[in-house]
């Protein structure tokens, strides 16, 4: 990375954290559905100032040859990371975040397939969004699947952000949040903590998914 690009991406990753103070609110603004009960207290500012800064700090070193993707991807840091933990507090992946993510993060991958003229990517991103969306609605159509609707809202968004870098990323994404959710729904059964009918938050392990397939990417394009 050159020093210009060195700045560009320090300069991202600042805009990025200047909302930071805002989260504690934002996660705050949501209550359960209907029927619900609140299932934790709002994360402290630190506890989500360290978590957003690694999460954009580690996008950040991970696609320093890439800077131009960096908007992109530090916009759904910040917003995976407010979303993770509204739905671990109350169930609850807003539309009010999640749906107006799409077209903003639709105009900053076009931004960076515009700056780096790579058109297919763009493409490309959008038809993983959609096959992944048509996946999860599968799933969640299913008798007893546990999903909910926010999730498959979500997954088109993060299927987007993964298929911008490839279909392994796609792959290593999803398999890595849906290990990462039935092994926590497996350590509750175990220890009793929750029955097998118990429903999970899946939001919190499909970003965390989202983010071991962009630090899993290899830079090989779709293969």
């Amino acid at each position: 990375m050159n020093v210009s690009a060195a700045a560009s991406a320090t300069v991202i990753v600042l805009v990025a954290l200047c909302v930071v103070p805002a989260l504690p609110w934002l996660v705050g603004a949501f209550g359960p559905p209907d029927g619900e009960s609140v299932r934790r207290p709002v994360p402290t500012r630190g506890s989500l100032g360290v978590v957003t800064a690694a999460v954009v700090v580690a996008f950040a070193v991970k696609l320093s040859d890439h800077v131009s993707w960096l908007p992109a991807y530090a916009y759904l840091g910040v917003v995976g990371v407010a979303l993770a933990a509204i739905d671990a507090r109350v169930h609850r992946l807003p539309d009010a975040i999640t749906l107006p993510s799409y077209p903003v993060l639709a105009a900053l991958f076009g931004l960076a397939a515009v700056l780096d003229r790579e058109p297919g990517r763009w493409l490309r991103g959008v038809l993983a969004a959609a096959v992944v969306s048509a996946l999860f609605a599968a799933i969640w159509a299913l008798p007893g699947a546990g999903l909910g609707f926010g999730d498959v809202k979500l997954s088109g968004l993060l299927g987007g952000a993964l298929g911008w870098l490839g279909a392994s990323a796609v792959v290593a994404g999803l398999a890595a949040g849906m290990m990462l959710a039935g092994g926590w729904a497996l350590l509750l059964l175990v220890t009793g903590r929750a029955g097998p009918r118990a429903r999970i938050a899946y939001g919190p392990f499909l970003l965390a998914g989202t983010f071991v397939g962009i630090l899993a990417w290899g830079g090989t394009g779709f293969a």
